[in-house]
């Protein structure tokens, strides 16, 4: 069976930690405030240079992603298209559209808390030939950069879906 979670990860920068934490309190903050239970920040040589949150309900947009969020955000403020250097760190594990976008940025490292299986208990897996085709999608990215996606186990990564179920439920 393939594991898409990388177990081999490289040593963390400092204040990681810290990074991935407010990842997930700005999902915690967007699933009290109704939305979907994503946060996501941009940081480059130990420093913020922008947040995100997944506003998909609010806009009605498949991808208005937190990481997409934080990726546009970051961007604009440096009035830039690419952001070498820069880690996307993520409260949840990225799907196939936020790996492109940071890929698309030149975001060339992304650290993430909860793998994808806490939200699909949480929020349902994508379902049928859709769901199918991301998972393949998501597969086929990585497999090109082994590495670039690593998963780094937080204290409290699933707070965010357990806040969302329990005050909005199920979308």
């Amino acid at each position: 069976m393939h594991d898409d979670h990388d177990d081999q990860s490289p040593p963390q920068p400092p204040g990681m930690d810290a990074f991935l934490e407010r990842a997930i309190e700005l999902a915690l903050e967007n699933a009290a405030a109704g939305q979907l239970p994503f946060g996501a920040l941009v940081v480059r040589d130990g420093t913020v240079l922008a947040t995100g949150v997944n506003t998909s309900l609010r806009d009605h947009d498949p991808t208005a992603h937190a990481e997409v969020d934080a990726i546009r955000n970051a961007c604009r403020d440096l009035r830039t298209l690419a952001l070498p250097g820069a880690t996307l760190v993520s409260s949840c594990e990225p799907c196939a559209l936020c790996h492109a976008a940071a890929a698309s940025a030149g975001i060339l490292r992304v650290v993430y808390a909860a793998p994808k299986e806490v939200a699909f208990a949480a929020l349902g897996a994508p379902a049928g030939p859709p769901g199918a085709l991301l998972t393949q999608m998501q597969r086929a990215l990585r497999s090109l950069v082994p590495g670039q996606i690593v998963h780094i186990p937080t204290e409290g990564a699933g707070r965010p879906f357990d806040r969302f179920t329990t005050s909005v439920g199920r979308p």
